[in-house]
Protein backbone atom coordinates (compact mmCIF):
# COMPACT_ATOMS: atom_id res chain seq x y z
CA UNK A 1 0.00 0.00 0.00
CA UNK A 2 1.52 3.30 -1.16
CA UNK A 3 1.85 5.93 0.78
CA UNK A 4 0.67 7.98 -2.32
CA UNK A 5 -2.33 6.07 -2.75
CA UNK A 6 -3.22 6.42 1.07
CA UNK A 7 -2.37 10.28 1.89
CA UNK A 8 -3.03 13.34 0.54
CA UNK A 9 0.55 14.73 -0.56
CA UNK A 10 1.09 18.01 0.20
CA UNK A 11 4.74 19.09 -0.66
CA UNK A 12 6.93 18.00 2.13
CA UNK A 13 10.42 19.52 2.97
CA UNK A 14 12.84 17.58 3.75
CA UNK A 15 14.50 18.83 7.57
CA UNK A 16 16.86 21.38 7.27
CA UNK A 17 20.33 20.17 8.45
CA UNK A 18 24.00 21.56 8.54
CA UNK A 19 25.71 20.72 5.21
CA UNK A 20 27.90 17.82 5.29
CA UNK A 21 26.01 16.34 7.77
CA UNK A 22 23.91 12.83 7.69
CA UNK A 23 20.55 12.31 8.81
CA UNK A 24 19.91 8.18 7.97
CA UNK A 25 17.50 7.75 10.96
CA UNK A 26 13.73 7.52 10.17
CA UNK A 27 11.21 8.56 12.73
CA UNK A 28 8.20 7.29 10.71
CA UNK A 29 10.20 3.75 10.35
CA UNK A 30 10.98 3.46 13.94
CA UNK A 31 6.82 4.12 14.35
CA UNK A 32 6.06 1.56 11.95
CA UNK A 33 7.72 -0.89 13.81
CA UNK A 34 6.07 0.09 17.63
CA UNK A 35 2.53 0.16 15.75
CA UNK A 36 2.97 -3.31 14.10
CA UNK A 37 5.20 -4.44 17.51
CA UNK A 38 3.39 -3.22 20.34
CA UNK A 39 0.43 -0.84 19.96
CA UNK A 40 -2.24 -2.44 21.67
CA UNK A 41 -6.16 -1.06 23.33
CA UNK A 42 -4.02 -0.34 26.59
CA UNK A 43 -1.73 1.94 25.06
CA UNK A 44 -4.29 3.47 23.60
CA UNK A 45 -6.05 3.77 26.81
CA UNK A 46 -3.33 5.04 28.47
CA UNK A 47 -2.47 7.68 25.54
CA UNK A 48 -5.97 8.64 25.83
CA UNK A 49 -5.54 9.77 29.82
CA UNK A 50 -2.23 11.40 29.40
CA UNK A 51 -3.99 13.68 27.17
CA UNK A 52 -7.03 14.78 29.45
CA UNK A 53 -4.94 14.86 32.23
CA UNK A 54 -3.02 17.56 31.17
CA UNK A 55 -5.99 18.98 29.22
CA UNK A 56 -7.20 19.04 32.58
CA UNK A 57 -11.17 17.58 31.01
CA UNK A 58 -12.75 14.45 30.85
CA UNK A 59 -13.05 14.04 26.83
CA UNK A 60 -12.30 15.96 23.46
CA UNK A 61 -16.04 15.84 22.15
CA UNK A 62 -16.84 18.97 19.87
CA UNK A 63 -13.23 19.57 19.13
CA UNK A 64 -10.82 19.36 16.35
CA UNK A 65 -7.65 18.23 17.16
CA UNK A 66 -4.44 19.14 14.36
CA UNK A 67 -1.68 16.64 15.62
CA UNK A 68 1.34 17.99 14.36
CA UNK A 69 4.34 15.59 13.64
CA UNK A 70 1.95 12.80 14.47
CA UNK A 71 4.56 9.96 14.07
CA UNK A 72 2.69 6.78 14.85
CA UNK A 73 -0.85 8.17 15.16
CA UNK A 74 -1.34 6.96 18.57
CA UNK A 75 -2.47 10.22 19.90
CA UNK A 76 -4.35 11.53 16.59
CA UNK A 77 -6.37 7.86 17.47
CA UNK A 78 -6.63 8.50 21.05
CA UNK A 79 -8.02 12.20 20.25
CA UNK A 80 -10.93 10.69 18.25
CA UNK A 81 -12.01 8.05 21.04
CA UNK A 82 -12.21 10.97 23.26
CA UNK A 83 -14.52 11.96 20.69
CA UNK A 84 -12.89 14.84 18.91
CA UNK A 85 -15.31 16.03 15.60
CA UNK A 86 -12.37 16.32 13.72
CA UNK A 87 -8.82 14.81 13.82
CA UNK A 88 -5.79 16.10 11.13
CA UNK A 89 -2.68 14.23 11.21
CA UNK A 90 0.53 15.78 9.56
CA UNK A 91 3.83 14.54 9.53
CA UNK A 92 6.64 14.93 6.89
CA UNK A 93 7.94 11.53 7.17
CA UNK A 94 6.24 9.72 4.54
CA UNK A 95 6.67 6.20 6.89
CA UNK A 96 5.16 8.29 9.42
CA UNK A 97 2.35 8.94 7.34
CA UNK A 98 1.89 5.56 6.17
CA UNK A 99 2.26 4.23 10.02
CA UNK A 100 -0.50 6.98 11.01
CA UNK A 101 -3.06 5.54 7.79
CA UNK A 102 -2.41 1.81 8.69
CA UNK A 103 -3.57 3.14 12.32
CA UNK A 104 -6.46 4.94 10.86
CA UNK A 105 -7.45 2.26 8.73
CA UNK A 106 -7.57 -0.06 11.60
CA UNK A 107 -10.19 2.38 13.05
CA UNK A 108 -12.39 1.87 10.41
CA UNK A 109 -10.82 4.87 8.33
CA UNK A 110 -13.27 7.43 9.97
CA UNK A 111 -14.09 10.06 7.23
CA UNK A 112 -13.53 13.02 9.82
CA UNK A 113 -10.06 11.76 10.79
CA UNK A 114 -7.44 12.76 7.31
CA UNK A 115 -3.70 12.06 7.28
CA UNK A 116 -1.41 14.94 5.57
CA UNK A 117 2.08 14.17 4.44
CA UNK A 118 3.87 17.98 4.41
CA UNK A 119 6.09 19.78 6.82
CA UNK A 120 5.23 22.61 9.31
CA UNK A 121 8.07 24.96 8.02
CA UNK A 122 6.29 25.12 4.92
CA UNK A 123 4.58 28.28 4.95
CA UNK A 124 1.88 27.41 2.24
CA UNK A 125 1.05 24.60 3.53
CA UNK A 126 0.63 25.32 6.58
CA UNK A 127 -1.99 28.24 5.30
CA UNK A 128 -4.08 25.79 4.12
CA UNK A 129 -4.46 23.52 7.45
CA UNK A 130 -7.90 24.23 8.99
CA UNK A 131 -7.22 26.15 12.21
CA UNK A 132 -8.40 23.73 15.48
CA UNK A 133 -9.45 24.06 19.03
CA UNK A 134 -6.40 21.91 19.95
CA UNK A 135 -3.25 22.21 18.13
CA UNK A 136 -0.91 18.87 19.55
CA UNK A 137 2.94 19.29 18.83
CA UNK A 138 4.36 16.75 21.47
CA UNK A 139 8.22 16.44 21.03
CA UNK A 140 7.90 17.11 17.12
CA UNK A 141 9.22 20.94 16.42
CA UNK A 142 12.78 20.56 17.84
CA UNK A 143 13.39 17.87 15.41
CA UNK A 144 12.76 20.20 11.88
CA UNK A 145 15.64 22.09 11.78
CA UNK A 146 14.12 25.19 12.31
CA UNK A 147 12.31 25.29 15.86
CA UNK A 148 11.38 28.91 16.56
CA UNK A 149 9.78 29.24 12.74
CA UNK A 150 8.05 25.72 14.13
CA UNK A 151 6.71 27.25 16.64
CA UNK A 152 5.63 30.08 15.74
CA UNK A 153 3.66 28.39 12.52
CA UNK A 154 2.11 25.96 14.45
CA UNK A 155 0.80 28.34 17.21
CA UNK A 156 -0.70 30.12 13.72
CA UNK A 157 -3.30 27.52 13.53
CA UNK A 158 -5.25 27.54 17.03
CA UNK A 159 -8.41 28.86 16.64
CA UNK A 160 -10.02 31.66 18.86
CA UNK A 161 -10.51 30.44 22.27
CA UNK A 162 -8.29 27.18 20.91
CA UNK A 163 -4.82 25.73 23.07
CA UNK A 164 -1.60 24.61 21.98
CA UNK A 165 -0.24 21.96 23.84
CA UNK A 166 3.21 21.71 23.22
CA UNK A 167 6.47 19.66 24.06
CA UNK A 168 10.16 20.93 23.69
CA UNK A 169 13.29 18.69 24.60
CA UNK A 170 14.40 20.72 28.02
CA UNK A 171 18.35 22.37 27.68
CA UNK A 172 20.71 21.25 29.70
CA UNK A 173 24.19 22.14 30.81
CA UNK A 174 27.33 20.42 31.94
CA UNK A 175 29.56 17.57 30.79
CA UNK A 176 26.54 15.21 29.87
CA UNK A 177 24.10 18.34 28.85
CA UNK A 178 22.32 19.47 25.54
CA UNK A 179 25.49 19.64 23.51
CA UNK A 180 27.08 16.78 24.40
CA UNK A 181 23.47 14.56 23.34
CA UNK A 182 23.83 16.95 19.95
CA UNK A 183 27.04 15.34 19.72
CA UNK A 184 25.94 11.99 20.06
CA UNK A 185 22.80 12.25 17.77
CA UNK A 186 25.01 12.97 14.91
CA UNK A 187 27.62 10.35 16.01
CA UNK A 188 24.55 7.95 15.83
CA UNK A 189 23.47 9.32 12.11
CA UNK A 190 26.86 8.68 10.96
CA UNK A 191 27.05 4.99 12.47
CA UNK A 192 26.62 1.99 10.54
CA UNK A 193 23.44 -0.67 10.93
CA UNK A 194 25.97 -2.52 13.37
CA UNK A 195 27.49 0.78 14.61
CA UNK A 196 23.65 1.82 15.70
CA UNK A 197 22.86 -0.97 17.22
CA UNK A 198 25.67 -0.94 19.23
CA UNK A 199 24.83 2.12 20.55
CA UNK A 200 21.43 1.58 21.33
CA UNK A 201 22.19 -2.02 23.59
CA UNK A 202 25.08 0.44 25.05
CA UNK A 203 22.73 3.44 25.76
CA UNK A 204 19.92 0.08 27.48
CA UNK A 205 22.58 -1.17 29.28
CA UNK A 206 24.10 2.28 31.04
CA UNK A 207 20.45 3.80 31.46
CA UNK A 208 18.26 1.43 31.80
CA UNK A 209 19.81 -1.86 33.47
CA UNK A 210 22.63 -0.34 35.38
CA UNK A 211 20.43 2.11 37.34
CA UNK A 212 18.28 -0.20 38.65
CA UNK A 213 20.48 -3.00 39.50
CA UNK A 214 23.05 -0.50 41.46
CA UNK A 215 19.91 0.59 43.71
CA UNK A 216 19.16 -3.47 43.60
CA UNK A 217 15.86 -3.13 41.77
CA UNK A 218 15.25 -5.33 38.93
CA UNK A 219 15.46 -3.68 35.83
CA UNK A 220 12.90 -5.91 34.09
CA UNK A 221 9.91 -4.71 36.11
CA UNK A 222 10.71 -1.30 34.54
CA UNK A 223 10.82 -2.29 31.12
CA UNK A 224 7.32 -4.06 31.98
CA UNK A 225 5.94 -1.12 32.81
CA UNK A 226 7.53 1.32 30.61
CA UNK A 227 4.42 1.36 28.68
CA UNK A 228 2.46 3.41 31.20
CA UNK A 229 4.82 6.57 30.12
CA UNK A 230 1.69 7.16 27.45
CA UNK A 231 1.53 4.07 25.77
CA UNK A 232 5.12 4.58 24.54
CA UNK A 233 7.74 1.69 24.72
CA UNK A 234 11.47 0.90 25.84
CA UNK A 235 13.31 0.42 22.57
CA UNK A 236 11.36 3.21 20.31
CA UNK A 237 12.38 5.39 22.86
CA UNK A 238 15.99 4.71 22.86
CA UNK A 239 16.12 4.72 19.09
CA UNK A 240 13.64 7.92 18.68
CA UNK A 241 16.33 9.46 21.59
CA UNK A 242 19.64 8.47 19.73
CA UNK A 243 18.65 9.27 15.81
CA UNK A 244 16.23 11.66 16.69
CA UNK A 245 18.13 14.46 14.75
CA UNK A 246 17.93 17.37 13.80
CA UNK A 247 17.98 17.88 17.75
CA UNK A 248 16.80 21.55 19.38
CA UNK A 249 16.24 22.53 22.77
CA UNK A 250 15.51 25.30 25.15
CA UNK A 251 14.36 26.36 28.88
CA UNK A 252 10.69 26.42 30.18
CA UNK A 253 11.30 30.42 30.31
CA UNK A 254 12.50 30.80 26.69
CA UNK A 255 9.44 28.71 25.22
CA UNK A 256 6.76 30.55 27.74
CA UNK A 257 8.18 34.34 26.64
CA UNK A 258 8.22 33.71 23.32
CA UNK A 259 4.44 32.06 22.89
CA UNK A 260 3.31 34.14 25.50
CA UNK A 261 4.82 37.82 23.82
CA UNK A 262 5.97 36.80 20.23
CA UNK A 263 2.52 34.49 19.57
CA UNK A 264 0.43 36.55 22.06
CA UNK A 265 -0.87 32.48 23.53
CA UNK A 266 -1.25 33.19 27.18
CA UNK A 267 -0.05 30.06 29.55
CA UNK A 268 -2.58 27.42 30.75
CA UNK A 269 -1.00 24.71 32.08
CA UNK A 270 2.95 23.34 32.66
CA UNK A 271 5.11 20.83 33.58
CA UNK A 272 8.59 21.52 33.77
CA UNK A 273 11.93 18.87 33.84
CA UNK A 274 15.24 19.29 35.63
CA UNK A 275 16.58 16.75 32.84
CA UNK A 276 17.13 16.33 29.37
CA UNK A 277 13.58 15.38 29.26
CA UNK A 278 10.17 17.63 27.51
CA UNK A 279 8.89 20.75 29.01
CA UNK A 280 4.99 20.41 28.12
CA UNK A 281 3.18 23.73 27.89
CA UNK A 282 -0.69 24.36 27.43
CA UNK A 283 -1.19 28.01 25.92
CA UNK A 284 -4.56 29.44 24.99
CA UNK A 285 -5.80 31.37 22.43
Amino acid sequence: MSTRDQVELAGAEVPAKTAGEKITFSFGRNWQEYVERCLDPGRVRIAEESLVRFLEQPDLKGLSFLDIGCGSGLFSLAALRLGARRVVSVDVDPFSVESTQMVRQAAGAPEHWSVLHGSILDEGFVSRLEAADLVYAWGSLHHTGNMWKAISLAGSRVAPGGRFFLAIYNKTEGRRGSEYWLKVKQRYNRASRAGKRLMEVSYAIRHSILPYLIRFQNPVAHWRSYHQNRGMDVWTDIRDWLGGYPYEFARADEIFRFCSRELNLPLQNLNVCNNLGLNEFLFRR
